[in-house]
């Protein structure tokens, strides 16, 4: 692939904490300041460099005063506990965007010469925040906070704006019905689809220590008396919870926190013996006033990433690791970009063609479905595993062939959605 950057940039350093729910043993006494810096330390131990080294800090939250006091407020300790007080830093809030918009901020700052040395690191937890007057690490629950919290809520201003998702489930509700009037498919098609995406990402995510939810949907099916796991995933065990979207195939929500460190391109060497290129980046923007909203923004990050690619398609890829907010969008976004034929995607996931040791790989390390999401830390995290595979140290959820080129497709709150390029430097 051609490289987009007047100066070439290069991936030297990730992190690999699991993601994991806040009342999970290993979390017992810590605080989110904490989570941060082990995982900037961790890509820095990874890229070989130390704090000094770092000339600028990108940060992601998607933050509120509900779940992590202040936005602002965070900054101080977040930069000493990792220790690089005193670094440039910049904090960005995209929604569920933001850790991918922070890498692409942090390849711009290296890409224009201002750095040679970028740490993008993202932290949240959504389902607790920071009660005031207590010590950092003593988190309430959500559920404790008298306005209640939702996603939604935040995102959309309905004084000016109406939030016509209704629900936060309901989000990418529009690529069934989208799918279903393009490509004549019936609505029970799409739903042994969508159940069969879910089981082939949590047998992913039972391969990777690092997802939240690892246990098999054929033997939970088992526990609830069923020997078919179709079955099971269409009793009312796994219920509708939109028109197209079962429980299954909604997002989880978890505490999490990732690092990347990106360089410039002819000095990677110098820190890591796998550095992965940079190749190129878009994103777009629109509203749910758009007719089918998240299929266009789709459509236009793929053409601002092609366009310069001259004869590529995404079936050339060798992986797609995409946000999966709800089960329509691994479908849409991977017909879209190319990776799997416009409308015979669904027959890919039926088939499990689309699994982490198949021949069309997506999301080998569980997905937002399984491994889990934390909003303004997930596009790092998402970023990170495909690092992993690339350098083909991804453990138990390696994609058993060589990983030389890889899209990332991540989107935000129904209005940003990104895609970034990467290869194996030479």
């Amino acid at each position: 692939m051609k490289q987009q950057f007047t100066r070439p940039v290069s991936v030297i350093g990730t992190s690999t904490l699991g993601q994991r729910y806040f009342d999970d043993p290993e979390y017992e006494g810590l605080s989110i300041y904490e989570l941060w810096a082990c995982a900037c330390h961790q890509a820095m131990d990874d890229a070989n460099v130390k704090p000094k080294d770092i000339d600028k800090v990108v940060y992601s939250q998607f933050a509120n005063f509900v779940t992590a006091g202040n936005a602002m407020a965070m900054v101080g300790p977040l930069e000493e506990w990792a220790g690089v007080a005193g670094k440039p830093i910049t904090h960005i809030e995209q929604a569920c965007a933001s850790g991918y918009i922070a890498f692409t901020e942090a390849c711009n700052a290296v890409a224009s010469g201002k750095a040679d040395i970028v740490l993008c690191a993202g932290v949240e937890t959504p389902k607790h925040f920071n009660a005031r007057n207590q010590p950092a690490y003593m988190l309430q629950p959500i559920k404790n906070y008298e306005g209640w919290w939702s996603p939604g809520r935040v995102l959309f201003d309905t004084t000016y704006y109406r939030f016509d998702g209704v629900s936060d489930n309901l989000l990418t509700e529009e690529q069934g019905k989208y799918y279903q009037k393009h490509y004549g498919i019936s609505e029970d098609t799409i739903d042994e689809t969508y159940n069969a995406m879910a089981v082939n990402l949590r047998y992913n995510a039972s391969h990777n220590e690092r997802a939240v939810e690892r246990k098999p949907y054929p033997e939970i099916a088992k526990e609830n008396g069923y020997d078919d796991v179709m079955e099971y995933m269409r009793s009312d065990k796994n219920p509708k919870i939109t028109q197209y979207i079962r429980k299954s195939g909604s997002v989880v929500h978890n505490v999490a926190a990732g690092a990347v460190i990106v360089c410039s391109a002819d000095i990677a060497k110098k820190f890591q013996k796998k550095p992965v290129q940079v190749i190129d980046h878009a994103s777009s923007s629109n509203t749910q006033r758009h007719p089918y909203c998240f299929h266009q923004m789709n459509v236009d990050v793929k053409d601002a990433l092609y366009k310069n690619q001259e004869g590529l398609k995404g079936s050339d890829l060798d992986l797609m690791v995409t946000t999966v907010m709800t089960s329509g969008e691994q479908l849409d976004s991977a017909e879209v970009f190319g990776y799997l034929p416009e409308g015979k995607g669904y027959q890919y996931e039926l088939d499990g063609r689309t699994r982490f040791d198949a021949d069309t790989p997506i999301n080998p390390h569980g997905g937002d479905l399984s491994f889990g999401h934390a909003f303004g830390a997930a596009g790092i995290n998402m970023i990170s595993e495909a690092i992993l595979q690339m350098r083909g140290e991804a453990g138990g959820c390696q994609v058993p062939k060589d990983v030389n080129t890889c899209l990332v497709r991540g989107m935000g709150g129904g209005h940003t959605t990104v895609g970034i390029l990467l290869e194996n430097q030479k």
